[in-house]
């Protein structure tokens, strides 16, 4: 692999139209190559942006293993390709990573029907996505965290194309995010702080589909199955010399699999790249989403299990659903100022209104969301011994308009909330590549989180009103990460990290309206990780393996607090900081290509493992911190929404003529609905697969047909599960179910190429 002091003479000596895609590869795939503006030009601030972590722009000068090959470059041959060298992370091998960090590529986000993430994602180690509706309130943990909340996301950070789908209250709504239009998926599992700001559980990167260089492609896609799914993508291509242009629309309906789970869906994706210069490169990214997901409400858990088909009452009578239109706009610029110095800026803005009538009320929400990134990637030194490093800040804010009504009909109004959230990240990470393939890693950020929230109700028309008011500026959070990793040549790699993260609270904890004053004592929870791993490509590269030990403390954790009267009336409740608990886990993932010949029968044949075993405890956590009789004490109690035990296995035959078969066995321990692990939701196994062709036909036609099935053994699961409901009285409603049968769908996919 070259040197970092040559990559402008490599550049320079190939073809302009592939020198465009080696710069658009080292921008979008970089760690911080974020759809961002360097904010000195734009707003004439002395502010910048962030762009990738040490390393990822510029490959390791030890390493001899070939430059990554774009998703988008990749052209089907007359047999199907299955992909079986160990997955690369911006150029660099995964091997060369001292942390774990999981990758989906195109062929893995469509091993099912290629609509839905939870079908690929699960498949990740330490990673469970679940959602409330068909395609909404998706929820994700990582490593036993993000689960504190039942509605949307919480705990991580996400981003898609660079632009932040988390907004600064650390809230991920993902219903309006195409995942048929993905091209890959990196998570980083454990905080990653250090570069990118809050979120303890982790990052999700997210990326579109890229156009082929040097060609002009239409392609029509049709997909239908059972519960009225159908969706379409008609979707053009270009590729120069100069630039690459993507224009794509979607339609996507489904009837559901339960009464009242009807989804509708409309999108709108634009991306371009051109390049301004043999230096620079200017990419857009563009992104117009119509949702909408009926709310059917929960089951109880006899209604679960003798697989009932009913919504609630309350959702059915009040139309409960949930109906966003959102759009995403970015713009970065990256320039190479010297062979040893480089710089990504971008800039972005985001919006969405949503629509939700629920079982209590109604929520009307406007948001705007706009920030930017720049970091300047520096790298000096040799063969023997060069530093690497990026220097770098991003700030976000978010602008929102919160309005909350009763129901029936629309009722009054309860709440009108105007809350300005700003976050920021100074960050600073450095790779020394040290004698004998060790790499040494150091870095970390300063955080900054600051809310402001007016009560557009507290007026002299509503005196008895509680004020929601209030300014909190939280202390600032450095949160440093070391690293040291040893590799033995192209095979093996051992690593050790230690990484701290943290997660603010959202803007409904900061203020006590009862007493209308600021809640001065919150604090972030923190979190701790300490990490050892080991990741190979054996047996000529055919066997690749990851493995991680790892366990992680998380501090300050936010609980209630009442406050009592003298004779113990409770006259209100506040968030407090109270407790930790310790995750403590492995992760495995490993696959292996026992046949890899295009000359063959079979070209492919490759089985694949995840495994994944959390251990994850409360430590010194309680009901509340109020230390009273009623406290109730759940130190060493398991946390609530994680299974012990997470199995994937899978196996991906490719045959000569195009045919390819993709079958997929999950297994999902137990997990505990509540602190006191009283009750439990049973274990589950799904088996899915999908049997396809894919051929070109001619120079010009490319067919891929296919055919699948999910839960074909008509197991009872669910898609979601309500955490720490009260079962002191009634059975609470806490079961989002699954299929009771087999699902099926069908597709074909043809393009035409000038």
């Amino acid at each position: 692999m070259p040197h970092a002091s040559s990559l402008t003479g490599l550049l320079e000596r190939v073809p302009k139209g592939v020198r465009l895609e080696t710069l658009r590869m080292i921008q979008h795939t970089a760690l911080g190559a974020r759809l961002l503006l360097l904010a000195s030009v734009l707003f004439g601030n002395s502010f910048a942006f962030g762009a990738s972590e040490t390393g990822e722009i510029l490959d390791d000068p030890a390493s001899s293993e070939e430059p990554a090959t774009p998703e988008g470059a990749k052209r089907a041959s007359s047999s199907e390709e299955i992909e079986v060298r160990g997955e690369r992370i911006g150029g660099r091998s995964v091997l060369t990573q001292s942390q774990a960090i999981g990758t989906l590529t195109q062929q893995e986000l469509n091993r099912n029907d290629g609509l839905f993430l939870e079908d690929s994602i699960n498949l990740l180690p330490g990673v469970r996505l679940e959602n409330r509706t068909p395609s909404g309130g998706q929820r994700i943990t990582i490593r036993g965290y993000g689960n504190g909340t039942n509605f949307n996301g919480t705990g991580y950070k996400a981003y898609l194309n660079g632009i932040p789908v988390t907004d600064a209250e650390g809230t991920t709504i993902l219903d309006d995010v195409d995942v048929s239009t993905l091209g890959r998926v990196e998570v980083i599992r454990g905080p990653a702080s250090s570069l990118y700001g809050s979120g303890i559980a982790g990052v999700v990167k997210m990326f579109t589909l890229r156009p082929e260089p040097r060609t002009t492609r239409f392609t029509q896609e049709l997909i239908g199955g059972t519960q009225s799914l159908f969706r379409t993508n008609s979707r053009v291509e270009h590729g120069s010399d100069g630039s690459l242009l993507l224009l794509n629309y979607g339609h996507q309906h489904s009837d559901g699999y339960r009464v009242r789970s009807q989804s509708r869906k409309d999108y709108v994706l634009f991306s371009g790249d051109f390049e301004a210069g043999f230096r620079q490169l200017l990419s857009v990214y563009g992104a117009f989403n119509r949702s909408y997901e009926q709310l059917a409400g929960q089951l109880t858990e006899e209604q679960f299990t003798t697989k009932q088909n009913i919504d609630e009452l309350a959702y059915e009578t009040n139309d409960a659903h949930v109906a966003i239109d959102s759009i995403r706009f970015g713009v970065s610029h990256s320039y190479q100022f010297h062979r040893a110095v480089s710089n990504v800026s971008s800039a972005y803005a985001s919006g969405y209104q949503l629509d939700q009538p629920f079982a209590g009320g109604r929520s009307d929400n406007l948001a705007l969301n706009f920030g930017g990134r720049t970091a300047f990637n520096l790298r000096f030194g040799g063969p023997a011994f060069s530093v690497a490093g990026v220097i770098g800040t991003e700030v976000q804010q978010t602008n929102s308009f919160k309005k909350s009504y009763n129901l029936v009909d629309i009722g009054g109004i309860r709440g009108d909330l105007q809350v300005v959230a700003l976050q920021s990240n100074t960050f600073t990470q450095w790779d020394f590549m040290l004698p004998y393939e060790v790499t040494l890693t150091a870095g970390a950020s300063l955080n900054f989180v600051h809310y402001n929230i007016k009560d557009r109700l507290t007026n002299v028309a509503n005196p008895s009103h509680a004020d929601q008011s209030g300014v909190k500026d939280f202390t600032p959070v450095v949160t440093p990460r070391a690293a040291l990793l040893k590799r033995f040549g192209r095979q093996i790699a051992i690593y050790a990290q230690v990484s701290q993260g943290y997660s603010p609270p959202t803007s409904g904890s900061v203020v006590i309206p009862q007493i209308g004053v600021v809640n001065t004592d919150l604090k972030p929870e923190r979190a701790t990780l300490y990490e050892i791993g080991t990741k190979g490509n054996l047996i000529q590269g055919r066997l690749s393996y990851e493995l991680a030990l790892f366990d992680m403390v998380v501090k300050d954790k936010l609980t209630p607090m009442a406050v009592t009267s003298g004779s113990g009336t409770v006259l209100y409740t506040f968030t407090t900081n109270a407790g930790s608990q310790n995750n403590r886990g492995l992760e495995l993932a490993t696959k292996y290509n026992l046949i890899s010949d295009k000359d063959s029968l079979v070209t492919v044949l490759q089985p694949f493992l995840t495994y994944s075993l959390s251990s994850f405890r409360y430590d010194d956590f309680k009901s509340d911190n109020n230390n009273s009789a009623s406290t109730v004490d759940y130190t060493g109690k398991k946390v609530v929404g994680v299974p012990t035990h997470v199995l994937n296995v899978g196996l991906d035959v490719a045959l000569q003529w195009g045919f390819y078969l993709y079958g997929t066995y999950q297994y999902v321990d137990s997990v505990p609905l509540t602190y006191d692990n009283a009750h439990l939701a049973k274990s589950y196994s799904l088996l899915n697969a999908k049997l396809g062709y894919r051929r070109d036909i001619d120079r010009h036609f490319r067919l891929d047909a296919f055919a699948g099935g999910n839960n074909l053994l008509g197991s009872l699961y669910y898609t979601m599960v309500f955490l720490n409901a009260s079962y002191s009285g009634p059975p609470p409603n806490v079961y989002l179910p699954g299929p009771y049968k087999p699902t099926f769908y069908g597709g074909v996919a043809l393009s035409y190429s000038l």
